[in-house]
C-alpha cells in the first residue's frame, strides 16, 4: 500500500564541506525529524567536475580500480576508474580532475597554464578500455591543463603532429564515449576556453589571448588531418572547435568530441543515469547546494534538476549555504522558495525548519 503522507525527494550536490551524499543524508534526516508523516528520500548528484566518478560509484555500487597516470605537470598522480555493470553493459566513469585537476598545481603556475598536459586523461581512457569497459563516461570540469586535448590525443597514439588522428578516431570508434561536462563553452571565441580563464580564474587577458592563438593553430591542424563533415542543411563545414562543450577542461572536451564522444551536461546525464528523473513526479523536490546564485540557476545540478521537475509540475525548494538570487529568477526554474541557514543552524536544522512550512502534519 502506498504511503498516505507526502513524498519528499532530496537531491544534493554538496553543502559547504559536505559532499553530495553527506549533504543529501543530513538534509533528509533533518526533514524527516520534523515531517515524520512524510517519506523522505536522499539522493546525491553531480555536475561532472571533481568528485564525479566517486559520487556515481557510491550511488550505483560500482567498484573503483586504482591507477597511476601522468599529472598536468608530468609527474605521476593516483586516479581511479569507477566500473559499474548494468544490463549487460560495463560502464567506466572517469574523473578527469584526478589526472589534471587544478588542485594538483600551485596557484602561481595556474596563472599561465601553458605547458600543462592532458596526457593523464588519455591514460585514464586507455586504462578504462583495458578494464573491459563498453561505455566510458568522462566527467570534465575546470582543469589545470589548457592544451586543447593535445596531450590526451598524443597519449592515445595520434602523434605530436596529429598525423595519426584519423586512425586513433577509428580505433576508438567501437567504444561508446560520453562527455559529461560542466560547461557548454566552445573551444575558441569570446565564450571559449581561454576567455573563461580570465572570466572565472583571473588569468591575465594577454595570457588568455596567447593561449587562444595556440588553440587556434591546433584546430587548424586538426581540420587538416580530419576534415570536418558538412552540415546537411547549409552545406558548410561543421567546425568541431565551435561545438558546445569543446572548451571543457581547457579543450579536453574538444579531444573527446574528436574521438566521437556524445556531449551532455553532467547533471542532466545523471538525472537518468542515477534514476532521479523518475523519482520527481508526485513528490516535493528539495535541492541542496552550497550557493544558490547566478551560476547555479543556469547550469549544474540545481538548474538541470529543477527544469526536470518543472516538466512534471513538481514543486521545488532550495536549501543553500548562501542565497544570492531573487524569487523572480527562481520562479523561472519553477523554484517556489529558497532558504539559507539562520545563525547557529546546520543543514539538518535548516531542513527541519523548512519542512514545517512545506510538509506540515495532517490535521487531526
Amino acid at each position: 500500500m502506498a504511503p498516505a503522507g507526502p513524498r519528499v525527494v532530496v537531491v544534493a550536490e554538496g553543502f559547504g564541506d559536505l559532499g553530495p551524499h553527506e549533504a543529501a543524508e543530513q538534509a533528509a534526516a533533518g526533514w524527516s525529524a520534523t515531517a515524520t508523516h512524510a517519506t523522505v528520500e536522499a539522493h546525491a548528484s553531480h555536475a561532472g567536475g571533481a568528485g564525479f566518478a566517486e559520487a556515481v560509484a557510491r550511488t550505483l555500487g560500482g567498484t573503483v580500480h586504482p591507477v597511476v597516470v601522468p599529472g598536468p605537470a608530468g609527474g605521476e598522480v593516483p586516479a581511479g576508474i569507477a566500473l559499474v555493470e548494468r544490463d549487460g553493459t560495463r560502464t567506466a566513469y572517469l574523473d578527469t580532475a584526478q589526472a589534471c585537476g587544478r588542485h594538483l598545481i600551485d596557484n602561481e603556475s595556474l596563472r599561465d597554464p601553458e605547458g600543462m598536459t592532458s596526457a593523464g586523461v588519455g591514460a585514464l581512457l586507455t586504462a578504462a578500455r583495458g578494464a573491459g569497459a563498453d561505455r566510458i563516461v568522462v566527467g570534465v570540469g575546470p582543469l589545470a591543463c589548457h592544451d586543447g586535448g593535445l596531450g590526451l590525443l598524443t597519449a592515445l597514439g595520434a602523434g605530436e603532429d596529429l598525423a595519426r588522428l584519423p586512425a586513433v578516431r577509428a580505433e576508438w570508434g567501437g567504444v561508446h564515449l560520453v562527455l559529461a561536462t560542466t560547461t557548454e563553452a566552445t573551444l575558441l571565441g569570446f565564450g571559449g576556453a581561454s576567455a573563461l580563464l580570465t572570466e572565472h580564474h583571473g588569468v591575465a587577458p594577454e595570457v588568455s589571448q596567447r593561449l587562444e592563438g595556440g588553440l587556434g593553430r591546433l584546430s587548424d591542424r586538426v581540420n587538416q588531418v580530419l576534415p570536418p563533415a558538412r552540415d546537411l542543411l547549409t552545406g558548410l563545414p561543421r567546425r568541431p572547435e565551435r561545438e558546445a562543450g569543446a572548451g571543457a577542461g581547457g579543450g579536453v572536451g574538444y579531444a573527446l568530441q574528436l574521438l566521437g564522444a556524445r556531449t551532455v551536461p553532467g547533471a542532466r546525464l545523471l538525472l537518468d543515469e542515477l534514476g532521479l528523473r523518475g523519482r520527481l513526479p508526485g513528490s516535493l523536490l528539495v535541492l541542496v547546494t552550497t550557493a544558490y546564485d547566478g551560476a547555479t540557476v543556469h547550469d549544474g545540478v540545481v538548474a538541470e534538476t529543477a527544469r526536470a521537475a518543472l516538466e512534471t509540475a513538481t514543486p521545488t525548494v532550495v536549501l543553500a549555504g548562501e542565497v544570492a538570487v531573487g524569487r523572480r529568477e527562481g520562479m523561472a526554474l519553477g523554484v517556489s522558495g529558497s532558504y539559507e541557514p539562520r545563525a547557529g543552524e546546520d543543514l539538518g536544522a535548516t531542513a527541519a525548519r523548512v519542512a514545517r512550512t512545506w510538509t506540515p502534519p495532517p490535521r487531526a
